[in-house]
């Protein structure tokens, strides 16, 4: 018995304090129980009013039926409201008024950031628990295998996980109320998206569950997918953790080292896997969505890394290598703005350079419309590039003194929204009608309008242009920030100690 209590005082010591701090005040709070027992309440009507029809004894899809409400009822509670508790009680952390109590402790960020991760999964095990046993019910109603039924639980719970973590990095967003509402109903628009899509995947016709899935545990077609889905859903957690613990993380830290890292990584071991199945299929299409999401990624981080800061503190300048030819390298995984445009670019076209090899490789690959897919793809990225060095360009050149290079951003949105929306919407009005050329200086339109003959030569030539233009007006400044990527001179290093000593 001494030994047992040893080991359960060692696993109690070892446990995340705040997986430990947010449980307990889960279950001591009203809103959670409020929760599970409408939950549990909500299954129990949806079911009794099945078995009140008679036509259920006779029916032989009766299970699947219910199967599907319950399912239904278990995704949208999890996928709805166990995110938005956890980002809520973390933006709550994050406010001026309590940033004490997230600041003011001996626990690293990436301990924080697990720890409010575990404690959701764990509330999302929770009401697993209690709708389990109406699941395996619906199997003695015939229509639905359990293999199936612990499938698309599986794959729900995945896609639960990635929520949870996108509700934890919107609550580490340095940023106030108001944006953060809008933040919370972009979400919300999303996560609704993504739910009713997720119910079409699963329960239309000829979807997952009238595919037999349950059925295909033998086959390494089924295997494939199980573990694309898995990796792929491991991978966007990873990257989403890495990131809420950069926004966390002082500022005095090289907050990009371990998210470029990993983004890096994660781009050859997915592209490899993509490539595998590429080959398997006899098909271009996994290259092209692994493309696709990659080049969407690291767009998106273009926008981030033009909101960097602008220069190093001497604590991460100490860091950077002092032998000259380990130095470049070391230029892509540090923080700041240069060093995130150029970082988010290459691995842009590395992708792009990738499905130019894989082609010249596999030239007689079936293909329908990838091509142009692909050059839809070369024209976001160079889009991406445009706008947000020129969002830099005008934020440096007249709005240095009002505007703070965290919020370029706001600035590259706003001439993404003008070319998206307010130039096409101006000649429409001019005109009379609508032509789809308008969107052509626009990332969307390519991504529209790709089969269209001519119209994504004609995008990715104005982006070649625009990219240029702004590329030839920034390379002044690229030249000083690479020239200054250098650690601190001891002279420098002497001096500054001798100030604080004064």
């Amino acid at each position: 018995m001494k030994s047992i209590s040893e080991t359960f005082e060692k696993i109690d010591d070892r446990l995340n304090p705040i997986v430990v701090k947010e449980l307990r005040q889960a279950v001591q709070g009203r809103f959670l129980i409020v929760v599970l027992i409408s939950f549990l309440c909500l299954q129990l009507l949806a079911v009794g009013l099945f078995l009140t029809d008679k036509a259920v004894t006779e029916s032989f899809t009766a299970g699947r039926n219910v199967f599907q409400v319950l399912l239904g009822i278990l995704l949208g509670t999890s996928l709805f409201f166990v995110p938005a508790y956890t980002g809520i009680r973390l933006a709550n952390e994050r406010a001026d008024a309590n940033v004490d109590l997230l600041f003011i402790t001996t626990l690293r960020p990436q301990s924080i950031i697990w720890g409010k991760f575990l404690a959701g999964i764990v509330i999302t095990i929770l009401l697993y628990s209690a709708c389990m046993p109406f699941m395996t019910f619906t199997y003695l109603l015939r229509g639905v295998d359990l293999p199936s039924v612990f499938i698309l639980l599986a794959l729900d719970f995945i896609v639960v996980a990635v929520s949870i973590q996108c509700g934890i990095l919107i609550g580490c967003i340095p940023a106030n109320r108001v944006f953060k509402v809008i933040l919370g109903v972009g979400w919300l628009v999303g996560t609704f998206i993504g739910f009713v899509s997720l119910i079409a995947a699963m329960f239309a016709p000829g979807g997952l569950l009238d595919s037999g899935i349950g059925s295909q545990l033998d086959s390494w077609k089924f295997w494939r997918g199980a573990l694309g889905v898995l990796g792929g859903g491991s991978a966007i957690i990873g990257l989403l953790a890495l990131l809420s613990t950069a926004l966390i993380s002082p500022l005095s830290a090289n907050r990009a080292l371990p998210v470029r890292i990993f983004a890096t990584t994660a781009w050859g071991l997915t592209g490899v896997g993509a490539a595998i199945w590429s080959i398997e299929v006899n098909s271009l299409t996994p290259i092209v969505v692994w493309a696709t999401l990659h080049i969407l990624v690291h767009s998106i981080g273009l926008f981030v890394a033009v909101s960097e800061r602008e220069t190093l503190g001497r604590r991460i300048r100490r860091t950077i290598p002092r032998n000259w030819f380990l130095r470049p390298l070391a230029f892509f995984f540090y923080s700041g703005d240069a060093n995130g445009v150029v970082w988010s670019s290459l691995m842009i076209i590395l992708t792009l350079l990738f499905i130019g090899i894989w082609s010249i490789v596999f030239p007689y690959m079936p293909t329908g419309n990838e091509p142009e897919f692909i050059g839809a793809l070369t024209s976001l990225g160079l889009y991406a590039f445009s706008y947000t060095l020129g969002a830099l360009l005008i934020r440096r050149r007249f709005l240095a003194d009002r505007v703070a290079s965290n919020y370029t951003w706001v600035i590259a949105l706003i001439l993404l929204g003008i070319a998206t929306t307010v130039v096409p919407l101006s000649l429409f009005f001019l005109e009379g009608n609508w032509d789809k050329e308008w969107l052509v200086a626009s990332p969307l339109g390519p991504l529209l309008f790709f089969a269209t003959e001519g119209y994504v030569s004609n995008s990715i030539a104005i982006g070649t242009v625009f990219a240029i233009f702004v590329g030839v007006l920034s390379l002044p400044w690229f030249v000083r920030r690479i020239t200054g990527f250098r650690p601190p001179t001891e002279k420098t290093v002497r001096n500054s100690v001798a100030n604080k000593s004064k």
